[in-house]
């Protein structure tokens, strides 16, 4: 039963692999897209930098969990070494590249990572739009030019939601860190010994 159910799951997953990498109208901006959609999202966060001066705080946390998402994502795929189409014979590499692993797709790591917490402020809905768009847009491109299976970009999607979610998450710890080691020993130890004091009151 389990092995039919991953043979079906297989069979689903190939068969999105092959409607998205299909001969299209626009494939040549789509291959276009797979080598240089990451420059152009970099385009993006340097344009907020430039005109959203309020705003090259987050554009600098931004660049900072790009590069994280990109070590992470490189870190894993060559640990996990999980082929590329063409490594598994399906087609040639249809964009120069080299022979190491495929999940998570890097360039979907930190495509997304990028559009997830550019949405986080409300007056970059646009580039944040935009970086979305150039990400699935990229990411069609990767598998249109067989360099990623569709779970490929899934993945790198998933890490970019994991850390996009902990830099949302992080000036909240570290605000709640700070105000608990901003109280001196001995207002902590007062506090600590009127809590039993309150409790029984």
């Amino acid at each position: 039963m389990l092995g039919s159910h991953h043979g079906r799951m297989q069979a689903i997953h190939l068969a999105i692999f092959e409607a998205l990498r299909a001969e299209q109208v626009f494939t040549q901006a789509l291959l276009w897209l797979a080598r240089h959609g990451a420059t152009l999202g970099a385009a993006l966060v340097a344009w907020v930098i430039v005109r959203h001066p309020q705003e090259r705080i987050h554009a600098c946390a931004v660049v900072l969990a790009a590069l994280l998402a990109s070590a992470i994502a490189h870190a894993l795929a060559d640990s996990l070494g999980f082929v590329r189409p063409y490594m598994a014979g399906l087609g040639t590499p249809r964009i120069p590249h080299g022979a190491r692993g495929g999940l998570p797709s890097a360039h979907a790591s930190v495509m997304f990572t990028v559009a997830l917490l550019l949405w986080r402020r409300p007056n970059l809905r646009l580039t944040a739009l935009a970086a979305t768009l150039l990400a699935v847009l990229t990411s069609w491109g990767r598998i249109h030019a067989n360099v990623h299976f569709p779970i490929d970009i899934a993945a790198g999607l998933l890490l970019a939601v994991v850390l996009a979610t902990a830099v949302h998450l992080l000036p909240r710890g570290l605000s709640h860190l700070s105000r608990r080691t901003a109280r001196s020993p001995v207002q902590a130890l007062a506090l600590d010994d009127a809590a039993p004091t309150i409790r029984a009151g």
